[in-house]
C-alpha cells in the first residue's frame, strides 16, 4: 500500500509509476513543500520524494561583489550538500538524508527548458553539454545520480525527479521535514513524498539506484560523484605535465610560444587559439564586429553550474564598444593591418547610429542597438569608457601605422565628432551631468542611473591625449591642444575625486564598486593604458605614476588581491594580471598569469578560448567556466598579457624599438616569430626574438639567431639571454630581474643597472664602439 503525506487542496499524479499527492498554484503548476514538519503516521519500505532539483535559479552569482566578500554562498557545486531530509521516528530517532548535488538532486533551469507558466531564468536553456553528445559523459552522470526522472511534457521543476530511500521498515515514522543547508542559498524543490509498503518497486525506478542509511553514512556516493567532477571540472591536480603547441589551419598571426612550466605551455594555446579568434571570428572580412564569437559554447550564461550548450549567439550580434576597441587594438597589435581598418570603417559608421537621449554622435554602449524609447535606458547613457576604447582603437591604428595621416584627414570628420562628444558633455553639464568630471551610464559606474567613477575619466582623459596626438600629426594643432585641455581637466578633476590619504600607503586612487564588476581592480586604469599610449617600462618612463600605482597595489591588496580572479576574465583577472606586469612585481604576475592560463584550460571540453569568467571553488582546488568563451574584452585583455611577456615595445615608434620582456617565474623562455614592429618614419619592420634564462655558459639558441646579448648576476652564474633578427635597430634591451646590481652583460653596452621593487635589471645599448658587438640593421633581414 501507499502512505501519502497530507497536503490540503491536493490532487494525485503518478510519477515514474509512483503516486503522489500534490498541491499546484494557480498556474498549474506543483508547489514545492515548506520548510516545516509534515505528520505521516506509518511505517514504509520505501519513501519515494518527488522533485529533488535543485531550487534556486542560480548556481552561481551574477556579476557582484560576492566573492570579494569572500562569499560563496551562491554557487552551486557537485557534491554540495544543499538540504537535509528529517526522517523522524515515533522513538525520536531519526534517518538524516543529505541532498546533495549531483547524487540526489540535480538543476532544472539550466539543464532542461523551463515551461512558460514556471517563470524561471533559464537564459536559452538546456545546456546540456558534455553529457548529450559525449556518451561516456552521460553514463557517468547516470550512475552518480539516483533519480528518475520526470521525461512527460508537463514536468516541472518540483515534479521532475524520483528519489528513493529505504527507512527503518520495522519503526513507525511520525514526520519528515525538510531543511535547508543554511551554507548555501540554493535550496531543493521537493513537491510530495510518498510511502510504500508492500509494493513492487515500479519499472520506472532502478533498483540499484535506492538509497538507505548506510548509503550516506559511508559515502557510498563518492567514487561515482568524483569521477563526474572530474569529467565536468577542470581540477588543478589533473592539469597537464606538458601541453604541445597545438597547430591551427591558417595560423598567420605573431608565433609568440611559452616553455619552463605546464602554464607556460598552456599560455601558448590560449595566445595562439585567441588571437585568430580574435582576428577572423570577431572580425568578419567586411569590417562588422563581434562581442562574441558567433556559435561559441556558452556555460550557462551567468548562473550555470558548468554544462554548456553550442550554437548560440551570445553577444554575437552585438558590437558593446568597450569589448570591440579593446578587441581591436589587439588584432592591431598583431599585424591585421587591413583587417582592422576594414574595422575602424564599420565602426565610423555606428558612431552616427541613432540614439534616443543623446543625439550627437558618439559610441552607444551597444553601438548597433536601438532604444524602444526613453524608457528604455539600457543603452542609452554616456558609456564613455566605452565610447574612450574605440577612440583608443582608432589611436592605435595610426600609432601602428596601419593608416597614415592622409587617412586621418580624410577621416577627420568622424575623429572630430568622436572627440567633440566629450566637448559637448562639458558644455551641457544639464543634459550630460558634468561636473569637473565625466558622469557615465557604464558597467564602471551604475548603468541606467549613471554616476562619476575613476575608470571611465581617466581612460576618456588617455582616449584624448591620444587624439590630440591625431590631431597634430596633420596640422592641427588648435584642436589637438583643445583634446590635450580637456584630457588634463578630466586627470586633474579625477585626482580631486578618486584620491585618498591612505594611513600606511599614502596617497592612493579610488573607485566605486557600485555596480557589477566584482573587483576594484578598475582603479589601476593608468597601467592598463600605459602599455598603449606610451611604451612597457613605466618605472623609467613616469616614475611619479610609478610609485602612485605602486602605492595603490598595495591599497588593493588590502581590499582584496586573488592571483586567480577569474571571475571576470578581462574585468578582474586580465586587469590585476596587467597591472601586476607593470609594475613589475614579478611574484605578482606570475601567480596571476599562470592562472589565467589554468583558467581557460580544460582537459576535454572546449579548449583554450578564454571564458567571460571561472567559477571557482573555495578550495582553488577545481573550477568551472561561466557564460560565453571568447567574450571579446575578457578575451582580449588575457590576449594582452601574451604582448606584455614578449616585451617588443614600439608603443613611441619615433623613439625606436625597445625590448621589455619579462619571464614570470619558472618561466624559461619567450620565442617570438613574425612581430611586425612599426618603426621611426613610420616604416615597419619583422623581427623574430627569443628571451630566455641562461645558467653559466649555457649556449641556448644563440645561433639562430644574428644578434644575441646576455647578462649574468655575479656570484650566481645566473642570467638571461636576448637573442633576435629583425630589419632594423633595436634602441635599447632591458634584461633581468636579477637578484643584485652586479650584472656582467656581453654582446653590448650596459648603459645602466635600475632597482626596481627590490630587484635589478640591466639596460643595455648597442655598443657601437666595439666592431664585434655593433647591432647593425640586418641587410638580408626584410624591412617591410
Amino acid at each position: 500500500m501507499f502512505k501519502f503525506l497530507e497536503l490540503p487542496d491536493s490532487g494525485e499524479i503518478k510519477v515514474c509509476g509512483v503516486p503522489f499527492l500534490v498541491r499546484k498554484n494557480g498556474k498549474g503548476v506543483a508547489e514545492k513543500l515548506a520548510e516545516t514538519p509534515y505528520p505521516f503516521g506509518g511505517s514504509s519500505e520505501i519513501l519515494y520524494f518527488l522533485g529533488m532539483s535543485s531550487e534556486s535559479e542560480y548556481s552561481s552569482e551574477w556579476w557582484s561583489q560576492n566573492e570579494v566578500q569572500y562569499d560563496h554562498s551562491i554557487r552551486v557545486f557537485l557534491g554540495d550538500r544543499l538540504a537535509r531530509i528529517h526522517v523522524t521516528y515515533t522513538d525520536r530517532t531519526e534517518d538524516l538524508i543529505s541532498v546533495i548535488f549531483g547524487v540526489n538532486c540535480w538543476n532544472y533551469n539550466l539543464y532542461y527548458k523551463p515551461r512558460p507558466e514556471e517563470g524561471l531564468m533559464s537564459f536559452e536553456a538546456p545546456y546540456q553539454e558534455p553529457f548529450s553528445t559525449d556518451p561516456a559523459a552521460m553514463e557517468l552522470l547516470k550512475r552518480s545520480l539516483k533519480l528518475a526522472e520526470n521525461t512527460a511534457d508537463d514536468a516541472v521543476r518540483a515534479t521532475k525527479f524520483v528519489f528513493a530511500y529505504r527507512p527503518d521498515p520495522a519503526k513507525t515514522i511520525k514526520e519528515i521535514c525538510i531543511t535547508k543547508e543554511d551554507g548555501k542559498r540554493a535550496n531543493v524543490a521537493i513537491a510530495a513524498v510518498t510511502g510504500s509498503a508492500g509494493e513492487a518497486v515500479p519499472e520506472q525506478i532502478d533498483p540499484a539506484n535506492i538509497t538507505d542509511r548506510d548509503f550516506f553514512l559511508g559515502r557510498r556516493y563518492f567514487a561515482d560523484l568524483d569521477r563526474l567532477m572530474r569529467r565536468l571540472y577542470q581540477f588543478k591536480d589533473e592539469l597537464p605535465l606538458t601541453d604541445p603547441v597545438r597547430e591551427i589551419d591558417g595560423f598567420d598571426a605573431p608565433d609568440i610560444t611559452f616553455e619552463g612550466t605546464p602554464e607556460a605551455e598552456i599560455f601558448t594555446n590560449v595566445y595562439r587559439y585567441n588571437i585568430m579568434d580574435m582576428a577572423y571570428k570577431k572580425l568578419d572580412d567586411d569590417g562588422r564586429s563581434h562581442t562574441s564569437t558567433p556559435g561559441a559554447a556558452n556555460f550557462g550564461c551567468y548562473l550555470g553550474f558548468g554544462t554548456f550548450c553550442t550554437g548560440r549567439d551570445s553577444y554575437g550580434g552585438h558590437v558593446w564598444t568597450r569589448d570591440v576597441g579593446r578587441t581591436l587594438m589587439e588584432v592591431v597589435n598583431a599585424g591585421y593591418f587591413e583587417r582592422a581598418k576594414k574595422g575602424a570603417e564599420y565602426l565610423e559608421e555606428l558612431l552616427y547610429y541613432p540614439s534616443v537621449r543623446f543625439k550627437i554622435p558618439h559610441w552607444k554602449r551597444v553601438a548597433n542597438l536601438t532604444a524602444r524609447d526613453e524608457n528604455d535606458l539600457f543603452n542609452e547613457g554616456n558609456e564613455n569608457d566605452g565610447h574612450a576604447s574605440v577612440m583608443l582603437f582608432m589611436y592605435t591604428l595610426w600609432r601602428k601605422g596601419a593608416v597614415g595621416n592622409d587617412w586621418l584627414v580624410a577621416h577627420k570628420k568622424h575623429l572630430t565628432a568622436a572627440a567633440d562628444y566629450y566637448f559637448w558633455q562639458k558644455e551641457h553639464p544639464a543634459e550630460s551631468n558634468f561636473s569637473d568630471i565625466l558622469y557615465s551610464h557604464s558597467e564602471a559606474s551604475t548603468q541606467i542611473p549613471g554616476g562619476y567613477d575613476l575608470f571611465s575619466n581617466i581612460i576618456s582623459s588617455l582616449a584624448l591625449l591620444g587624439y590630440s596626438r591625431l590631431f597634430d600629426a596633420i596640422g592641427d594643432g588648435e584642436y589637438a591642444a583643445k583634446c590635450r585641455g580637456l584630457s588634463r581637466e578630466l586627470r586633474e578633476g579625477a585626482e580631486r575625486h578618486f584620491m585618498m590619504d591612505h594611513p600606511r600607503f599614502g596617497r592612493v586612487y579610488t573607485d566605486t564598486t557600485d555596480d557589477c564588476w566584482t573587483y576594484e581592480y578598475k582603479r589601476m586604469v593608468d597601467l592598463l593604458i600605459y602599455s598603449d599610449l606610451f611604451g612597457y617600462d613605466l618605472a623609467k618612463g613616469d616614475p611619479a605614476l610609478f610609485d602612485l600605482m605602486s602605492r595603490t597595489f598595495e591599497a588593493e591588496k588590502e581590499v582584496y588581491f586573488d592571483p586567480c580572479s577569474a571571475r571576470q576574465m578581462g574585468y578582474g583577472q586580465g586587469y590585476i594580471t596587467q597591472a601586476a606586469f607593470m609594475l613589475d612585481r614579478f611574484e605578482e604576475l606570475t601567480a596571476c598569469v599562470s592562472a589565467a592560463a589554468r583558467m581557460c584550460y580544460h582537459h576535454t571540453d572546449q579548449q583554450y578560448i578564454v571564458p567571460e569568467g571561472v567559477i571557482v571553488h573555495g578550495s582553488g582546488r577545481f573550477w568551472f567556466r561561466n557564460s560565453d568563451l571568447g567574450n571579446a574584452v575578457q578575451q582580449a585583455e588575457t590576449v594582452k598579457c601574451a604582448r606584455l611577456i614578449a616585451g617588443i615595445d614600439d608603443i613611441s615608434s619615433e623613439d625606436g624599438v625597445k625590448l621589455v620582456p619579462r619571464l614570470p617565474e619558472g618561466w624559461t623562455a619567450v620565442n617570438v616569430k613574425g612581430f611586425t614592429a612599426v618603426l621611426p618614419g613610420r616604416k615597419h619592420g619583422k623581427i623574430d626574438f627569443r628571451y630566455e634564462r641562461i645558467a653559466g655558459d649555457d649556449a641556448g639558441c644563440e645561433g639562430q639567431f644574428r644578434r644575441s646579448v646576455s647578462a649574468v648576476c655575479e656570484g650566481t652564474g645566473c642570467g638571461f639571454r636576448a637573442s633576435w633578427n629583425s630589419g632594423f635597430e633595436v634602441k635599447s634591451l632591458r634584461i633581468g630581474p636579477f637578484a643584485s646590481g652586479n650584472i656582467s652583460v656581453s654582446g653590448g653596452l650596459l648603459l645602466c643597472v635600475r632597482e626596481i621593487n627590490g630587484r635589478y635589471f640591466a639596460e643595455v645599448g648597442p655598443a657601437k664602439e666595439r666592431t664585434d658587438n655593433v647591432w647593425e640593421i640586418d641587410t638580408a633581414a626584410e624591412l617591410l
